[in-house]
Formats: structure tokens, sequence, C-alpha cells
């Protein structure tokens, strides 16, 4: 079994989608930060995804949950994290790199570029003023869209050794603004 926590309208082919809220896509409902999972036994899922959703956990029951996804793996089984990355959101803010010229969705990397033409970075943008407030507090579209946690990849790691966690390998995002993180337990 796989699990997709925290789905909402991103729907994965093969995987189990669990979200708080009771949307069409949603497998399960469930509230994450209510732990022990009842639904789930102990060494019982072979991979978790858990993409933009950590960062809505509030920080008070990040361990928990973390400690809940690790109990509820297999031995060997992986959970792949995507979280906005704070320390570069920052550098990002001290840099005086936020701009509205760097496009608030861009389609790819390419795309998220800023203008060079730009009268207020000259084309040293990196982040829209948008999308570096909803690393910070979420797009709050709903009850469930507020971030409660912030990480950088050095808290990240700290979280995961805690729950368990050894094998923990970070991937790069070309764009620099989030960590995304795998861990097997």
């Amino acid at each position: 079994m796989k699990l997709n926590l925290g789905s909402h309208n991103k729907k994965v082919d093969g995987y189990t989608n669990v979200d708080a809220l009771p949307l069409e896509n949603a497998d399960i409902v469930m509230d994450l930060e209510i732990t022990p999972w009842n639904k789930f036994d102990d060494d019982s899922i072979d991979e978790i995804l858990m993409v933009e959703v950590l960062e809505h956990i509030t920080f008070k029951k990040t361990d928990a949950v973390l400690r809940e996804i690790y109990r509820v793996l297999k031995p060997n089984g992986k959970v792949h994290i995507q979280v906005p990355d704070i320390r570069e959101m920052m550098f990002d803010y001290w840099n005086g790199q936020i701009c509205e010229c760097v496009p608030h969705k861009p389609k790819d990397e390419q795309d998220a570029k800023a203008r060079l033409d730009c009268p207020n970075c000259e084309g040293y943008g990196r982040v829209h003023p948008n999308r570096w407030l909803y690393a910070f507090l979420g797009a709050q579209k709903h009850p469930y869209d507020f971030h409660k946690n912030i990480f950088t990849p050095e808290r990240m790691e700290e979280y995961l050794e805690d729950a368990g966690f050894e094998k923990i390998d970070f991937k790069q995002d070309p764009m620099g603004w989030k960590i995304k993180v795998s861990a097997t337990k």
C-alpha cells in the first residue's frame, strides 16, 4: 500500500489518497494531526508521499506525525516530503530578490526567471511577493490551508532523525523554493 497524504485535489494513481477534507479525490478522510493513525497498522505501508503538507501540521505535532509515518512504514519503506525552504526565502528577502516581475506560478524553471529589463530588480529577482508570502503563511484558501510550521534543510533532517529515519536524501529544487527530501525506514 502507498499513501498520498494531504492529497487535496491532487489524486495520485496507485496511491491511497488521504485528506482532512471530504473531497471526491480523497479515498480516506483523516486529520493527520490526530495520532495515532488507527486506520493503519505498524509496518503496513510501502511508500508515503507528503507534498506541500507537513508545513500545514502544527509545529507542536510535527514530531508525532513523523513518528506515525515511521511507525506505519514497512522496513525499507520510504517517505517523500516537499515543503517550502524558509532559509532560501529569507535569503531572497535579505538579498532584495523578491519582485513582481517573477511569475507567481511559473510553468518551469525557465519561466521562473525575472525580467532582465525590470526597473526594480534588474533581472535579479528570484521569487514573486505572493509566492514568498505563501511560503510562510499558506495560500489560505480553506481552513487547512495555513502554514503552522517552517523548515530549513537542517531542521527537516533533525525532525526525520528524531523520528527514527537514518537514510535521508535531499534533492535539489531547481527554483530554490522547496525542500525535497526522501527518507527510508
